[in-house]
């Protein structure tokens, strides 16, 4: 594990529009486990909207997708793993997928049961204020969307805190992940570099941050779009991760 401090480089705006073109083109030169990878993630979601809206809780569903913006960042050692061996000139496949999590460094696997345990916080949270602000159960798809007083409220109320959710674990593992992903840091140095990354580039992180949440979301509600737009959009953070941190050759797991 490199000991060295990492320090965070600046980036600007127009470099997202060119790590979102990075993205496509590692999309595109391994489609095929790309999309199986991410259609696992679409195929769990739609069963568990499904599951949501026959047990009639129908408008948790906003909640549970945007709790999957917190844990979703374990999934990029999946896509690195990829993204590895697509540079290394091979054809990546379902076994490289699976070694990049075993290789997966115990801190990473840390981090990543912090985030789970906020994700329980907030789907509790969520559900408490259902009881009070929906209390009804109905077992209908309309009740995904805010088509009623009540249900609107509870949408807004939830998205207010679920941004405050969300905004913390951005802070925290944006970075933090790829440096645990490639052993460039320990726990506490690579979540002091995420921070300091962060807001070393304020606007830009919060514009890419936004940027991500909304094509994730906007593709978890429209499922056939996963499969595309995650790898893409993993890909486009692994890009902004090495203009942030770059270093001459990625340190294999």
């Amino acid at each position: 594990m490199n000991v060295t401090r990492p320090q965070p480089q600046h980036i600007r705006p127009v470099q997202i529009a060119t790590a979102v073109s990075e993205g496509l083109r590692v999309f595109l030169s391994a489609p095929l486990i790309s999309v199986v990878y991410a259609g696992t993630f679409m195929l769990a979601g739609v069963g568990l909207l499904g599951a949501l809206v026959s047990l009639g809780f129908g408008p948790m569903g906003l909640p549970l997708i945007g709790g999957f913006m917190l844990i979703a960042p374990g999934l990029l050692a999946g896509f690195f793993a990829i993204s590895r061996v697509c540079r290394r000139g091979r054809k990546p496949g379902i076994r490289d997928v699976a070694a990049g999590f075993v290789n997966t460094p115990r801190d990473l696997w840390g981090l990543m049961l912090v985030c789970g345990f906020v994700f329980a916080i907030w789907m509790t949270d969520a559900g408490i204020l259902y009881s009070f602000m929906v209390g009804d159960s109905n077992s209908d798809w309309s009740l995904l969307l805010p088509l009623s007083g009540a249900v609107l409220r509870f949408h807004l109320g939830v998205s207010i805190a679920g941004g405050f959710f969300a905004l913390i674990v951005f802070f925290v593992t944006a970075y933090a992940v790829p440096l645990l992903i490639e052993r460039r840091a320990g726990l506490v140095v690579a979540v002091n570099a995420s921070v300091r990354a962060v807001f070393h580039s304020f606007f830009t992180n919060m514009l890419w941050g936004l940027i991500l949440a909304a094509t994730i979301m906007l593709s978890i509600v429209i499922p056939l779009l996963l499969p595309v737009t995650l790898p893409v959009m993993a890909y486009a953070s692994e890009s902004i991760y090495r203009k942030v941190f770059p270093t001459g050759t990625p340190t294999p797991p």
